[in-house]
């Protein structure tokens, strides 16, 4: 995508507040100036995270990571900057313009599949449509869901879209690369994907489409088909019906997930709103990632018989691997919700009754397992065996030991027996683009040894910005030695610029001003600084640049000490010695006004 605006990136921080977002992954509680949890980024016992609502930033004293509300989104889910400001843009209802070549690509893309589905919406309406509007009305669909979910017809013929994408000036390559067409075998000329199918735009939220499903009316094989995965459309991350349910999953604390589009359907119908479906694909972490995002508990709605059973299990290690709280919602044997919905009076009641009795998976799974005692040490071997893959997957230490002590009660074996199967599980497989889950190793990164005057004149500025003139009073012989003066010079830069904002802006993951290790020192001394009014600061402020002064004076007579050992001139000899009277007049000066602050 196009390079995001920075001034579009900063209207995005404006509107965000850190707490509010890291407070949806971490249980917080106020602690005097800022908020505090356990790390989501390495394990610990004891809370270390801090979260400043002031400042915008985060920082964790126990690994040492941190930044502002991007680098913690980007950090948590997995993003990269761009991404995490379009998702935070989203969520504050930023409109982030598509600039640049790969920016107005993407663009055109998302606008051949608005046009595509004006055509399946006008399909739906129109005479083609008439037996998809009879097979919908037949599943008991009502019209104002129809509307919700934008649902169109894709009629019989082979070039009824080409035709319509020809008439509004969408050229053929870009609806073959958003796969609205196909390339016919032969290579002479293309056909519609989408023939004679009732069809479900998948809106991304924000309102984007980033593709589409279909089902057929015929006996076109297979029943249900996607888009191809295209640049706008990554089956393993896209979920039907996400864009309608964010606000819902936000106000329920819940995701409930089903396994179709008409299932989705009936939980709507059942006032459900917060339900998603995947669209053709198993579960991966890319979707448990994006749930993530709005949720921490997830409802799985499968059928009660063995396949429902045994899709509940293999979602199982994908969701929780990524910290969500699986439950459980098994319908009758050959029912789903949609035939629930439609079969009985007391349809919608009974699916949100189902909904709301989910049980946590782990604990259904576990007793399914050792519902029968184990008669041979062959049974309990294979029990723990069967088990230790899906605790394998839980990120938290204390939900893991929970889950041993509980088998290991059960198969009459010792927690440490039980672990070492944990240790010999293969763990859920990832995709290139994932990170491993958060350990209690963490990346290593050079420390930064910063002098108590320079953390001093950070810490200030941090609460005060607007003492940045007096620290820009100091001459470059004055400033810190080493790495401090680097800090000092590119906050006051920064506040000069940024004003309040400065702080965030250069710990932000887009900024290249600091190298890393400055960047956490720079964060942890902001993090530790705790709130004191103007004139202790400008008290502390007027002590750091004396005694700054004084070290530079001492340089400079130690200097001149050492050429007058080796000086035969005489006119020289009488000005150095008469500039080492001067410093050491200047540094008892100095000197008294730290000595009475």
């Amino acid at each position: 995508m196009g390079r995001i605006p920075e001034h579009v990136v900063e209207q995005v921080r404006q509107r965000t507040d850190v707490v509010e977002v890291v407070g949806r992954y971490v249980g917080l509680k106020q602690s005097g100036s800022s908020h505090k949890g356990l790390c989501p980024f390495h394990t610990e016992k004891t809370p270390s995270f801090h979260v400043h609502s002031e400042k915008q930033i985060f920082h964790c004293f126990g690994c040492g990571e941190g930044g502002d509300v991007f680098g913690f989104l980007m950090r948590h889910d997995n993003l990269s900057f761009p991404e995490a400001v379009r998702e935070l843009a989203r969520q504050a209802g930023v409109e982030i313009p598509e600039t640049g070549e790969e920016g107005s690509r993407l663009a055109t893309l998302y606008k051949a599949n608005e046009q595509a589905l004006e055509y399946f919406r006008a399909g739906l309406r129109g005479a083609a449509g008439r037996s998809a509007r009879a097979y919908l009305d037949g599943r008991g669909v009502p019209a104002d869901l129809l509307d919700r979910f934008q649902v169109g017809f894709a009629p019989p013929g082979w070039d009824g879209l080409i035709q319509h994408l020809g008439r509004v000036s969408q050229p053929t390559g870009v609806a073959l690369e958003a796969g609205l067409i196909g390339e016919r075998r032969t290579g002479d000329g293309h056909y519609d994907r989408f023939r004679d199918r009732i069809v479900f735009p998948i809106v991304e939220p924000g309102g984007r489409i980033a593709g589409f499903g279909g089902r057929s009316l015929g006996s076109d094989e297979p029943k249900y088909l996607n888009t191809p995965d295209s640049p706008i459309y990554h089956k393993g991350r896209v979920l039907f019906g996400l864009a309608l349910a964010v606000d819902a999953i936000r106000e329920k604390g819940r995701a409930v997930l089903v396994e179709g589009y008409f299932d989705l359907i009936a939980l709507h119908r059942a006032g459900l709103a917060e339900g998603v479906a995947p669209c053709g694909t198993a579960l991966t972490r890319d979707h448990a990632r994006r749930l993530r995002r709005y949720t921490r508990d997830v409802v799985l709605l499968f059928d009660g018989d063995e396949a429902g059973q045994r899709a509940a299990e293999r979602s199982l290690p994908v969701l929780s691997s990524e910290g969500l709280r699986v439950k459980a919602a098994f319908l009758p044997p050959g029912a789903d919700p949609d035939s629930l919905v439609m079969d009985s009076e007391q349809g919608e009641a009974s699916l949100r009754a189902c909904v709301d009795a989910a049980v946590p998976l782990l604990d259904h799974l576990i007793d399914r397992r050792l519902m029968a005692s184990a008669r041979h040490a062959w049974d309990a071997e294979d029990r723990a065996r069967d088990l230790a893959p899906l605790l394998a997957a839980l990120p938290g230490a204390i939900e893991r030991e929970t889950y041993v002590r509980k088998i290991a009660s059960q198969l009459e074996l010792t927690p440490t027996t039980v672990e070492q199967e944990l240790r010999n599980a293969r763990p859920v497989e990832r995709s290139p683009r994932e990170p491993a889950p958060p350990s209690s190793n963490v990346e290593a990164v050079r420390p930064v040894q910063l002098d108590a005057i320079t953390r001093t004149l950070v810490d200030a500025l941090s609460t005060h910005p607007a003492l940045v003139d007096r620290v820009d009073a100091l001459d470059a012989a004055s400033l810190p030695p080493g790495e401090g003066a680097a800090l000092l010079v590119t906050l006051c830069r920064a506040v000069h610029e940024h004003g309040d904002a400065a702080i965030p802006r250069l710990l932000s993951p887009s900024a290249d001003e600091l190298p890393v290790p400055l960047k956490r020192a720079l964060g942890e001394i902001a993090a530790r600084a705790q709130p004191i009014s103007r004139e202790l600061a400008e008290r502390a402020v007027g002590d750091c640049i004396a005694r700054l002064k004084i070290q530079s004076l001492d340089r400079e007579t130690r200097s001149i000490t050492g050429r007058l050992e080796s000086c035969n001139d005489a006119a020289e000899l009488d000005a150095l010695l008469e500039r080492k009277q001067q410093n050491s007049v200047e540094r008892r000066e100095l000197w008294n006004q730290v000595h009475h602050l």
